[in-house]
């Protein structure tokens, strides 16, 4: 028997040691490791003659730890990765004389971070309709991603500021921009406030909008769900904590147009666009928690998408929020997109979310009619300018998206060669059954998001 495991280990390429504590957090994500496999015997008379075939090879530790009836405790003698300890138990089930041997698991406590306001964050562990978080964490963090936000741009904010890397400003009218100029390298959300009524224009009569607006602060709240700087004991946590946030700045007054957003999708997935350098710092996925009415996908948005998916990159959309059919929103009517539809605190269709075959999955958008009921992230008090930094609660398909758009990072993170396609399946495999109520798979996806189960899946591969 120890020839047989020496040998093993031979072909797998390196001699068991103990993994350091330096090594394991250089890894991509944490190891699952054990020391310890456990085995089990055919009844008597069989027993006494494994065990003797069992201790008579191998001398790498002790036997009879935990010991009961029919079972034994085989210690190899070093930390290994579960999925080598599981090769090594596959091999003593050769002997005619074993029932079984697998691992002896380590089991750990849910891995939670310590942020001052993340248990007002429902929407990352409750049963009912939370995106199963603590499980993810157990596995990944996001280390070594960059999430692209396309959206209003970002203020600064203590708490995510350390995971901003630099972005670029796409809106080419000034007057959206709202910051003196057009396109330039400072993706700072300037403000979307609207203080008059049909400053965006009219539709059959009626002034868009119908009342003055305060700035959104929208793209602020979007990349605080998806990587807030998290266990630092201060506000809240981000979804992929350890990724890091590009900003894209595309919406400002009155919203953006089609064709600066197509620009910031692919310079941030590193492909050419006119009048720029390339983008040297391409990202994984890409947020667009935006969208507008066509009754399909606008062809330059579509060739766009299929360009960045191409690439290699992840979109992931909002359905939109106007209580309808998907298939009128774009680019959550698009293909070769994740669209994601809201859920309530109770798992229910958010009375908001639009709805249909065109979404994918769909993850918690919260509603604010509800005190504490809607999504929590960082934002920033100003009324028109921004001021101080500051936590709210929105509501919203926008809201959900980058809870989707941060699973995907943590799935990068611990498998950088998946694919798009490959993501997307694994996301809606591993999605959680609705629980009756108001959705089903014909209006809301696949299910609600298991970010748990869709990591350890991804982690498999």
């Amino acid at each position: 028997m120890k020839a047989r495991i020496a040998l093993l280990l031979f072909f797998l390429g390196f001699i068991p040691q103990s993994a350091t504590p330096q090594e394991m957090e250089n890894e991509t994500a944490p190891r699952q490791v054990t020391d310890r496999i456990i085995v089990k015997y055919h009844p008597k008379p069989t027993q006494g003659n494994a065990m003797a075939f069992i201790k008579q090879g191998v001398s790498y530790g002790s036997f009879g730890v935990a010991a009961g009836k029919d079972k034994e405790i085989l210690e190899i003698g070093s930390s290994l990765n579960i999925n080598d300890v599981q090769t090594l138990a596959d091999s003593l089930e050769d002997d005619p004389q074993i029932a079984f041997a697998e691992p002896d698991f380590i089991m750990q406590i849910m891995r939670t971070p310590n942020d001052s306001r993340y248990n007002e964050q429902w929407h990352y562990f409750e049963s009912t309709a939370g995106s199963n978080l603590p499980a993810a964490w157990d596995i990944s963090t996001g280390h070594n991603v960059i999430v692209g936000v396309i959206d209003t741009g970002i203020v600064y904010h203590k708490d995510i500021d350390g995971n901003v890397v630099s972005g670029h400003d796409f809106i080419s009218h000034s007057w959206i921009a709202n910051d003196g100029g057009g396109r330039d390298s400072n993706a700072t959300d300037s403000g979307d406030a609207v203080t008059s009524a049909g400053a965006c224009g009219y539709t059959n009569g009626q002034p868009i909008p119908s009342l003055p607006t305060e700035s959104s602060w929208h793209g602020t709240h979007v990349s605080g769900t998806i990587a807030a700087e998290s266990n630092n004991s201060t506000g809240v946590a981000g979804v992929a904590w350890n990724a890091k946030v590009m900003p894209l700045r595309a919406l400002g007054r009155c919203g953006g147009y089609t064709s600066d957003i197509i620009d910031a999708m692919r310079w941030a997935a590193g492909l050419d666009v006119y009048g720029m350098a390339r983008n040297s710092n391409p990202v994984k996925v890409i947020n667009m928690s935006l969208g507008g009415f066509s009754y399909g996908c606008p062809q330059s948005y579509q060739n766009a998408i299929n360009e960045v998916v191409s690439a290699g990159v992840t979109v992931v959309v909002a359905a939109g929020n106007e209580n309808t059919n998907a298939a009128y929103a774009t680019p959550a009517n698009c293909h070769n997109v994740i669209t994601v539809g809201a859920v309530d605190r109770g798992g229910d269709r958010s009375w908001y979310s639009n709805y249909g075959s065109h979404v994918d999955i769909s993850a918690p958008g919260g509603e604010t009619r509800y005190y504490g009921n809607g999504v929590l992230s960082t934002a920033n008090a100003g009324a028109t300018s921004a001021t101080q930094d500051n936590y709210e609660y929105y509501q919203g398909t926008s809201m959900a998206t980058p809870h989707v758009a941060g699973v995907a990072a943590l799935m990068y993170s611990i498998n950088p060669d998946l694919t798009p396609a490959r993501l997307e399946e694994i996301i809606k495999f591993n999605a959680r059954p609705f629980s009756g109520g108001t959705c089903n798979t014909r209006l809301c996806g696949a299910g609600i998001l298991d970010a748990g189960a869709a990591v350890l899946d991804a982690s498999d591969e």
